[in-house]
């Protein structure tokens, strides 16, 4: 049997390696000559000596207190760091100045606040508290050096949290305290450990602001590094022993820290057999009060969202989609918003959690400290309903998987249905089916086709299929803005864009009428001539600004050669600039005839080989006027006129 497959070795330069283990040998090497010098002889009669308990009760006493004090005090002030945009650079500076202040330094500024004669001197003496040559002391000037060991280790964690996970949290309606203490903490919870074991660490092996501050009183501020101090000058065997308890009382430290991580296994996706979709119950389980319709205003243009109604929203890659969808679910600000009848943004602010507005992205943003189960109960807020919606969905053997256990399709469907179970007024969708299967996205699809009279739902897709099957209305935005709304059908009919074009499967050109004839419209675009049939509802007139659509199987291909007489009226000439092939015995071959003028012409495989169609290659479109639709060019100011 072959054994099972493994992680290739990396491999590092020689010179790389070489210094590494120098790097090595400088941390290690003194320790291993300090161990040379040990009298192990006379350890366990130097480890038994009173003078050695009471520096060890003082030193671990002192060390506990602190840490616990740095996690209380270093927890939130990370939390808070991570979450502050401006002046972030300047408080963490600030955080870290203990670690570049002399001992000295550290122990006079530390005498100068809480010293007895220091500026806080009154206040303490009224409250009965001192910390100069006091065990006070010692705990303030271990916290004043570990504090920002926590700090850092804490806020590089939330640095590199999946800011999605807790956007979405929000989302479903938790509270700040509520993703806090369910989401954050339990995420960043293998950093606090490591800052807490550091804090420890230099908790034990603080000397010199202790000295400065606190002073060396056998039995109250004396702890090891001073002790070892002393008795290096009176019994250097002594000191060396000293010596060897404190590293080992750090080794152990450390290794309690890092034993979390080291038995911790990483969780791999398995198949999972999906159940029956029961999408009525689905439904039932997730009604939410009626649907809110939605209004956007930003820049002086309204978008609109029907309430009890599905939106499409399409628009090129950074059209603003993701603003839009943003500022309507509370994660950005900087445009007015209002659903039904309440102000979300502008005139106040309301949180994402208090909003009632779902936003899942193509990102699942499911804990991943949690179960399935347990992230879907974050939002329904009751077990016994999640269960339901488990079995409901055909995902009742994922309950009690974890997150990281479970593969892209698996937590699309898990973040979909925990998005339902909080029941929100408005869903915002933004292409969360992508990652999810042909079959399952059917069933998915049709239960959002399904409920989607019960709430406000919006989607950011570019699928036609989701557009005509599930879209009442659509938004088209462009460079920021949205640049048209309104029936799917109309929009599609006459593309505001290339983009929307290419969405409703057709060839758009833009030109301005140039010829008026009895059954035809010819129109100018740059230094092409397009005739067409205008739409009979519109009068043309000479000059007017216009779209011809047509659709691409409507235009043949051939190769350039002498003039033929044929009824054909629109003849162009064009370069080839792109071949796609598609799934069935298609070639869909892009074309360039002139300025900004692109179209799509779909040929047969065999087609394509006989006229021997590359990129650059000449090619002539021959297109018949009847297949040719002239419109006029819709306005630009956010509604279809």
């Amino acid at each position: 049997m072959s054994p099972a497959p493994r992680p290739a070795p990396t491999r590092v330069p020689a010179l790389v390696l070489i210094i590494a283990l120098l790097a090595v040998a400088v941390i290690i090497g003194p320790v291993v000559a300090l161990a040379t010098r040990v009298p192990w002889d006379r350890f366990r009669d130097i480890l038994s000596d009173p003078e050695t308990t009471e520096l060890l009760r003082v030193t671990a006493y002192a060390a506990l207190q602190a840490t616990l004090i740095t996690l209380v005090l270093g927890v939130p002030l990370a939390v808070w760091l991570a979450g502050l945009r401006r002046g972030s650079g300047l408080v963490r500076l600030l955080v870290l100045l203990p670690l570049a202040m002399p001992p000295v330094v550290a122990g006079l500024a530390l005498t100068a606040a809480i010293g007895n004669r220091g500026v806080t001197a009154p206040l303490l003496d009224a409250l009965g508290i001192q910390f100069a040559f006091a065990f006070p002391g010692v705990i303030a000037s271990h916290v004043f050096i570990a504090l920002p060991y926590v700090v850092v280790a804490v806020e590089s964690s939330l640095r590199q949290l999946d800011r999605e996970i807790l956007a979405s949290a929000a989302g479903v309606g938790l509270s700040p305290w509520e993703v806090l203490l369910k989401v954050t903490l339990p995420a960043i919870a293998p950093a606090i450990a490591t800052g807490a074991g550091l804090a420890f660490v230099r908790s034990l092996g603080e000397f010199g602001t202790t000295l400065t501050f606190a002073g060396s009183m056998p039995g109250v501020t004396r702890t090891m590094p001073l002790g070892i101090y002393l008795e290096r000058e009176i019994d250097p065997g002594s000191a060396y022993v000293l010596a060897a308890v404190l590293i080992l009382m750090a080794v152990i430290a450390l290794a309690l820290t890092a034993l979390p991580m080291l038995l911790r296994r990483e969780a791999t996706p398995a198949p999972r057999t999906i159940g029956d979709f029961n999408a009525g119950r689905i439904r039932e389980l997730c009604r939410p009060l009626p649907g809110l319709a939605v209004r956007h205003v930003a820049d002086g243009v309204e978008t609109r969202f029907p309430a009890n109604a599905t939106t499409a929203i399409i628009g090129p890659n950074g059209s603003g989609k993701t603003t839009l969808v943003g500022t309507l679910a509370g994660r950005l600000r900087g445009a007015s918003v209002t659903v039904g009848e309440q102000i979300l943004d502008g005139e106040r602010f309301i949180p994402a959690h208090r909003r009632g507005v779902v936003l899942l992205t193509q990102h699942p943003g499911l804990p991943r400290t949690t179960t399935v189960a347990g992230a879907i109960t974050m939002a329904s807020r009751s077990p016994a309903r999640t269960r339901e919606l488990l079995q409901a969905a055909g995902l009742a053997e994922l309950a009690d998987v974890k997150v990281p256990a479970l593969s892209g399709g698996q937590a699309a469907q898990v973040a979909l249905l925990r998005a339902l179970a909080a029941k929100p007024r408005v869903l915002i969708l933004d292409e969360p089916l992508a990652a999810i299967d042909v079959a399952s996205t059917a069933r998915w699809r049709r239960l959002l086709k399904a409920t989607a009279e019960d709430r406000t739902t919006i989607m950011v897709t570019h699928d036609p299929v989701d557009i005509a099957g599930l879209a009442e209305y659509l938004v088209v935005l462009e460079a920021g803005h949205t640049v048209a709304q309104g029936e799917p059908s109309e929009l599609l009919k006459v593309p505001h864009n290339p983009f929307v074009a290419s969405v409703a499967g057709i060839n758009r050109i833009v030109g301005e009428i140039s010829a008026i004839d009895p059954d035809t419209v010819t129109i100018r675009g740059e230094d092409l001539l397009i005739t067409g049939i205008m739409d009979p509802s519109h009068t043309p007139r000479e000059g007017e600004a216009t779209v011809a659509t047509f659709p691409p199987e409507a235009t043949t291909l051939r190769l350039p050669g002498p003039d033929r007489r044929e009824s054909v009226r629109n003849r162009w000439r064009g370069r080839v600039v792109g071949l796609a092939a598609t799934l069935g015995s298609h070639v869909e071959v892009s074309i360039e005839l002139g300025g900004n003028i692109n179209i799509t012409v779909p040929v047969t495989r065999q087609s394509a080989v006989a006229l021997e169609l590359q990129e650059g290659k000449e090619v002539e479109c021959l297109t018949k006027a009847l297949s040719v639709n002239i419109h006029p060019r819709p306005h630009r100011n956010g509604v279809t006129p």
